[in-house]
């Protein structure tokens, strides 16, 4: 299917766009925060064509889709919009670590470009100041590194933007914030040459005086430029300021004082207190890290290197990304997830160019390992280790063993870059420094890279695969939407829940409904303003507006009964509810009522369509010949269901 295809069916199978609390993607994956996880449907997301992998981390939504997820993301933002929170149907309380890892991934996802694109500019500069082909006299080289080194100077406006996403508050403000923490004469920033990082590397300049405010002391003495970790709090801060501000102002006043009231007492809570606790957390935390290292270099880079892909797996590497700017900020360079990211890729992609040579039969995925290694080696992994290293198995073991490998050469040797790019072979550049004039370290990290490409491919070279998994698995992908066609069937019974005019799902006016995206079914343009119980079973889901009710039959057929289209703008007005969610509920029992003239009169449809969500378990047999039912009394269609589902 092509991009737009698959964007559609992702949406569907995810619950709706009503069920999206917050969407985005990094290099490799679409991520989701979903209103209600129980309405994703794994086990149909992982047999789309296109789709590498599907998993939640946390309460976060995951969906791989390699190389080509710019693309779908584009697709599905069209069909998305805007996602408010307040469209929630359910939102379950995410526990602390969870959390975490949401927030960070949601966080340094978005800014990710800007920060690899620079990065890999310095990068290139070093290696031309190394070749002799550019000096740092120049000019030229002066105007590149000032390009270059801008998105890390004012890192804190872009975590700012981001953050305030994350945490739903007003971006402009947040970004405001960042600018404060940056402005000169309130930071020391102007103590460091915005073109070198040669005197960044102490935390406190003692000899710049602290100014008073109402008699409270304001350290001006600490450098934020490059921070994260104190614009996250500060984000974090507004964001309750914010709401509480904006209930206690009156409506009248709130375009001239909110913002004003905001700013300000936000501004002083963090220039006391928040930002100095953010700047002194991050150097602790970037000296912890360093320390170990230190006194257990090669044991720690074996452990982290062995690990760091079932880290990428989980995404719980984002957590180490506020210590890697940190480090960056006070020392100049980073000695843990970069260096250990780049030998644990390299060890991705010789196991899967390995597999290219051991698989015989199966060109397509012979094909697939190829371009997947090829990846690999520019430092995305997610299509080598979703698409081909865990499928066979045994290749993600030897990238393992060979990441480890490599991983305590780095640690042996405090293997060092210098720039933020993404861990792969275009980052090599970035291993050099035109400062240090460290060039054995760039010899380290080719050293430690091809250690570990040498032995994961070697070792997969080596082993036994076992091609039938392969085809295996791709047969049960290809055929799990239809497994109950392959199985003894029962027949089910759906009552009509509506009264009215029995119509075609392709006659209603909304394309997922009548493009059958959401799933099968049929439509009632209703005569009369109840809805009914078509089945025995439980209330699963019920919109804030009451325009749509989701129920689960005891046999385990999940149905939709969405009330006009587009009735979600009046807000529930002319709906009325009679049960809860989780509800037990009888056929023919009362519960919805909806005002037929109300809706009309907003220029709505009341044609409400009746969808079995879960096809891949219920296929519908027959529908109702009759042109009119009564909610209750007439059957609107029969269904079959697989015995071994």
């Amino acid at each position: 299917m092509d991009n737009q295809q698959l964007a559609q069916h992702i949406l569907a199978k995810i619950g709706g766009k009503k069920n999206i609390n917050q969407h985005w993607h990094c290099i490799t994956r679409l991520r989701f925060n979903l209103n209600d996880k129980r309405l994703a449907n794994l086990a149909e997301l992982s047999a789309l064509d296109g789709v590498m992998g599907v998993h939640f981390q946390g309460d976060q939504l995951q969906i791989i889709l390699g190389n080509k997820v710019s693309k779908v993301f584009n697709e599905l933002d069209k069909l998305v919009g805007d996602t408010h929170p307040s469209t929630a149907v359910h939102k379950p309380k995410q526990s602390m670590i969870n959390g975490i890892f949401d927030f960070l991934s949601g966080i340094f996802t978005p800014i990710l470009p800007a920060i690899v694109g620079t990065g890999l500019l310095k990068g290139i500069l070093s290696l031309l100041v190394v070749l002799n082909f550019l000096s740092t006299n120049d000019s030229t080289y002066n105007v590149l590194y000032g390009i270059s080194e801008a998105a890390f100077y004012f890192l804190p406006i872009l975590v700012a933007s981001s953050a305030a996403k994350k945490f739903k508050t007003h971006e402009y403000l947040a970004i405001t914030l960042a600018c404060i923490l940056l402005y000169p004469s309130l930071s020391a920033s102007l103590l460091i040459d915005s073109f070198t990082l040669s005197d960044a590397n102490t935390l406190v300049f003692p000899e710049r005086p602290s100014f008073n405010l109402f008699g409270l002391s304001i350290p001006n003495n600490i450098d934020y430029h490059a921070s994260v970790i104190p614009i996250i709090l500060s984000v974090w801060l507004l964001s309750y300021i914010n709401r509480f501000v904006e209930k206690v102002i009156p409506a009248l006043f709130k375009m001239i004082l909110t913002p004003i009231i905001v700013l300000v007492v936000t501004s002083i809570i963090m220039l006391i207190v928040i930002a100095p606790l953010g700047s002194y957390l991050g150097y602790y935390l970037s000296e912890g890290f360093k320390l170990l290292f230190d006194s257990a270099g090669p044991i720690a880079g074996l452990v982290m290197g062995g690990g760091m892909s079932l880290l990428v797996i989980t995404g719980m590497h984002y957590a180490i990304f506020p210590s890697t700017f940190e480090n960056f900020r006070q020392l100049g360079y980073d000695f843990m997830l970069l260096p250990i990211s780049i030998v644990s890729n390299l060890a991705q992609a010789g196991a899967t160019l390995a597999v290219t040579i051991k698989i015989k039969r199966n060109k397509a995925f012979k094909s697939l390992a190829f371009s997947s290694a090829i990846s690999a080696m520019l430092g995305i992994t997610e299509p080598a280790i979703y698409g081909v290293t865990t499928k066979l198995r045994k290749p993600f073991y030897c990238a393992l063993v060979a990441g480890a490998m490599g991983g305590a050469v780095v640690g042996f040797f405090a293997v060092k870059v210098y720039q933020f790019s993404l861990p792969g072979l275009t980052a090599l550049p970035t291993y050099i420094s035109t400062e240090v004039n460290d060039h054995a370290n760039l010899w380290y990290i080719i050293v430690a890279i091809s250690l570990s490409f040498i032995s994961a491919f070697l070792m997969t070279l080596c082993c036994q695969l076992d091609e039938n998994l392969v085809n295996s698995q791709n047969e049960s992908e290809k055929n799990i939407s239809n497994k109950s066609s392959s199985c003894p069937t029962a027949i089910l019974t759906l009552m009509a829940p509506i009264s009215g005019e029995v119509a075609p799902l392709a006659q209603v006016p909304d394309h997922t409904f009548a493009e059958k995206i959401m799933g099968d079914g049929i439509a009632i343009l209703p005569i009369e303003n109840q809805v009914l119980a078509p089945c025995n079973g439980y209330v699963s889901v019920i919109t804030p507006t009451q325009h749509a009710i989701g129920i689960i039959s005891d046999e385990g057929i999940e149905l939709l009964i969405h009330v006009g289209i587009d009735t979600v703008s009046l807000k529930g007005n002319g709906f009325k509810c009679f049960v809860e969610q989780g509800q037990r509920i009888s056929v023919g029992e009362l519960l919805l009522e909806f005002d037929i003239a109300l809706i009309e009169h907003a220029n709505l449809t009341t044609i409400t369509p009746i969808v079995i969500t879960n096809n891949d378990q219920f296929k519908i047999d027959h529908f109702t010949q009759a042109h009119h039912v009564k909610a209750g009394q007439d059957v609107l269609m029969n269904i079959n269901k697989s015995i071994n589902q």
